[in-house]
């Protein structure tokens, strides 16, 4: 039996295409990923770093763009494995000539999973398209539950939040309240971090054994 992907290839050609387009004209640079700032993106990973625990925690990044947080991590002395995911070949070909040193590759997670189990899944910036034939609800519930069979401590997601002055149509804005809800039905520990940023917010889901934890 054919199963079909949460995430309409349809979709996932969208979002392709979306960057292959801010590639052409700026190059495989920050400004293509149009993340906002690189103040602002450094605040993202600091908050994902957050979820971070134990010496030398293997890290898998989905939607890694260009390996800033591999870069970020790097930079704060953090001594880790890391891998990364994106459906962008530029982006991997260009993590790859910047950081030969890290593992990157290709993949689609909805269609091709996640290879291998991870203390850490990271992923920022990565589900904030509004699709056309897919359900943001359920693509956002799909990643949280594959990330979380996939870790041994932690997984970290930001994401728009409806709690906004402004909504740009081509972007869908998370409910923190529902994201929430979703989120404790996966795991029993549940972090939702709104304090960051005005109009983002980061969920961060805990294993039951992850450092820290009193039942």
């Amino acid at each position: 039996m054919i199963t079909t992907p949460v995430l309409d290839p349809d979709d996932v050609s969208r979002v392709i295409q979306r960057y292959r387009q801010r590639i052409a004209e700026h190059g495989p640079t920050f400004a293509s990923l149009n993340s906002g700032s690189e103040e602002k993106q450094a605040i993202r990973q600091w908050v994902h770093a957050s979820a971070l625990r134990g010496r030398r925690p293997s890290i898998l990044e989905v939607g890694c763009g260009l390996g800033d947080f591999y870069k970020y991590l790097g930079r704060q002395k953090c001594d880790c494995s890391y891998r990364g995911y994106d459906i962008v070949p530029e982006y991997i070909a260009e993590c790859r000539r910047e950081c030969p040193q890290a593992k990157f590759e290709v993949r689609n997670i909805f269609i091709d999973g996640i290879n291998g189990n991870y203390d850490t899944v990271v992923m920022s910036q990565v589900l904030n398209n509004r699709y056309h034939k897919s359900d943001n609800m359920q693509v956002m519930q799909r990643a949280l539950e594959l990330a979380f069979q996939h870790t041994r401590v932690s997984v970290s997601v930001d994401m728009l939040s409806t709690y906004v002055d402004f909504r740009n149509p081509d972007l869908f804005y998370y409910s923190p309240e529902e994201i929430f809800s979703m989120a404790k039905a996966i795991a029993p520990r549940v972090l939702i971090r709104h304090d960051y940023r005005a109009f983002e917010f980061c969920v961060q889901l805990f294993h039951p054994e992850a450092e820290g934890y009193v039942k």
